[in-house]
């Protein structure tokens, strides 16, 4: 029998308390990670690592704030000691016209999705870079490779995520630590369930363009994220991992 894909590895997972975050927290503890569960709702997170015992801790996080992140990089070290795993996955998503979009929606979308990722990197890498080892996993999507109607701030946001992923794992590569950013299509989420309310036609659009002809599902991410933060993936990095039943393939 193979051990655990992840034994011995302490994982951080952003926007953990529901849909993928908690999908990937799932599998990872399946794969024996030690699990820093991080979400803006701190009950949601809570109710997850208590459902996956003594391996999972959680508290409240906004990923937008520099020093929400030094904190969470301390309780982190102080809880394990090492950050072997960073899965940047906590995210917003917006569906408007450019005429529709307001400035502050855009920035609010831009300030999760981007500046988000951008804090989570630039305060796990001086603890990667001293252990010479380390995985960081990006949350984009198919907006981030190609564009379309309505999402204007998302696609703008998701470009940027690839963009700055491709930056870090050049520096960070001489280190031993990876960074690959990972692109899902449409997962049946609260998230999708949500938007599939305000703009059904967008929605069904999608899906009939689905090679597979349906959206995919939290647990089918989970598997990428477990071969990107393992060390099945080790010459890895600077990468685009699509996860999207064929749409850009």
């Amino acid at each position: 029998m193979s051990s655990p894909r992840l034994a011995g590895k302490v994982a951080i997972i952003t926007g953990a308390g529901g849909g993928i975050g908690a999908a990937a927290a799932r599998r990872f503890a399946e794969e024996g990670a030690a699990l820093l569960l991080s979400d803006a709702n701190a009950q949601r997170a809570g109710l997850l690592a208590q459902e996956l015992g003594d391996r999972a801790h959680a508290r409240a996080h906004d990923v937008t704030s520099e020093s929400d992140w030094e904190a969470v990089i301390e309780w982190a070290l102080e809880l394990h000691g090492r950050i072997d795993v960073l899965l940047n996955n906590a995210g917003v998503f917006l569906a408007a016209t450019l005429a529709d979009t307001s400035l502050q929606e855009f920035r609010s979308v831009m300030d999760v999705n981007v500046v988000g990722v951008f804090l989570g990197m630039r305060a796990v890498a001086p603890v990667m870079r001293e252990q010479r080892a380390g995985s960081i996993v990006n949350v984009s999507s198919v907006a981030g490779l190609t564009g379309g109607p309505l999402l204007s701030a998302y696609s703008a946001s998701k470009w940027a995520v690839r963009g700055i992923t491709k930056v870090v794992a050049s520096e960070l590569a001489p280190f031993g630590v990876r960074v690959n950013s990972l692109h899902p299509g449409q997962i049946d989420t609260d998230m999708n369930t949500r938007q599939r309310e305000r703009t059904p036609e967008l929605i069904d659009k999608l899906i009939r363009g689905i090679p597979l002809r349906r959206i995919g599902t939290p647990e089918e991410l989970a598997h990428a994220f477990v071969y990107l933060a393992c060390d099945e993936s080790v010459y890895v990095t600077g990468s685009e991992l699509v996860v999207d039943g064929g749409t850009v393939s």
